[in-house]
């Protein structure tokens, strides 16, 4: 009877699935086409000029690369008033963008404004913000760690503590980024001679797990610090300098570079950082647009580099 009882559940559960596959449909979602518009990208700082990024928008099923458009009219405004129209420029790696001939100032809310035929136009409003202070940074050397690695170098571990001076209650919004100078030396010399110094790009670091977990790594070079970790009135970051250096060498000091970010700036690269986001199940957020009649981003941020020299 039990034989007879199990065979019939594995029959009934069999027609079953006949039944629901016999159910599924294909389902075709039909997406709309839009028509190609114009994509911009512009950060500014202090002391600096303007430089746009322009190309065009694909469509969904596109499979071909973006397109840069040749002529644009391009041109910034600062609290209202025409500040400057930019020209044409390459990078070092040909790369076509367009640049101002004035720099940007700190505290200031500039709008900017693209012409290309054939497409609509776009504008965009950016604000840059004063920058917000850091403590002095201090490196106590009995603190340092040297490693010794397996390839006959040595690394320097330095703690760094970098605290905000004064934290505001709002717009949390900051990043930052490592870098430091060696220095190559004689030392059949008495006192050694100094022959050269090298200064990084950047410098690797460590730090604990809730810290590293929210910290973003962005195409701009510097880390983004997730607003979160601000919560609690937290006024700290706390980081490891990891500087690998050969036995000639000497490591000399370390730059600390702060970013105070418009919210603008944060919202859009912390939207590209999710993008990549690795968190299992995860949904990845639209990626942050602040261009009326296009795409892209326009917004500032304010700079200061701390140098931090080694205790004698």
């Amino acid at each position: 009877m039990q034989f007879v009882i199990r065979h019939l559940l594995l029959f009934i559960a069999f027609g079953s699935v006949l039944i629901l596959a016999g159910c599924a449909r294909e389902v075709i979602i039909k997406i709309p086409e839009e028509a190609p518009k114009l994509v911009a990208i512009c950060h500014f700082t202090a002391g600096e000029p303007f430089k746009v990024k322009l190309s065009t928008s694909e469509p969904v099923y596109g499979s071909g690369s973006s397109v840069v458009p040749e002529v644009a009219d391009v041109s910034i405004s600062k609290n209202g008033a025409f500040l400057d129209k930019l020209f044409r420029t390459f990078t070092q790696q040909g790369e076509l963008y367009w640049q101002s001939r004035d720099t940007a100032v700190a505290g200031q809310k500039y709008s900017m404004a693209i012409k290309v035929e054939g497409y609509p136009n776009i504008d965009a409003t950016g604000y840059m913000p004063q920058s917000v202070a850091l403590e002095p940074i201090r490196i106590q050397a009995a603190d340092i760690d040297t490693i010794t690695l397996n390839d006959g170098r040595f690394e320097l571990r330095v703690p760094l503590s970098l605290q905000v001076k004064n934290l505001p209650k709002e717009n949390r919004f900051f990043a930052f980024r490592l870098s430091h100078e060696i220095g190559a030396y004689d030392f059949t010399q008495e006192p050694p001679e100094l022959l050269y110094t090298i200064t990084s790009d950047s410098t690797f670091f460590l730090a604990d797990g809730r810290t590293l977990s929210l910290l973003h790594n962005i195409p701009e070079p510097a880390v983004l610090i997730n607003e979160n970790f601000w919560n609690e009135d937290r006024t700290t970051l706390n980081l490891i300098a990891r500087i690998p250096f050969n036995p000639e060498e000497r490591v000399q000091k370390i730059f600390v570079e702060w970013r105070t970010l418009s919210s603008d700036f944060y919202r859009y690269h912390l939207s590209l950082a999710r993008q990549g986001s690795s968190v299992p199940l995860s949904e990845p957020d639209a990626v942050y647009n602040n261009i009326n009649g296009g795409y892209g981003n326009f917004s500032g941020y304010s700079t200061v580099t701390y140098t931090v020299s080694f205790p004698k």
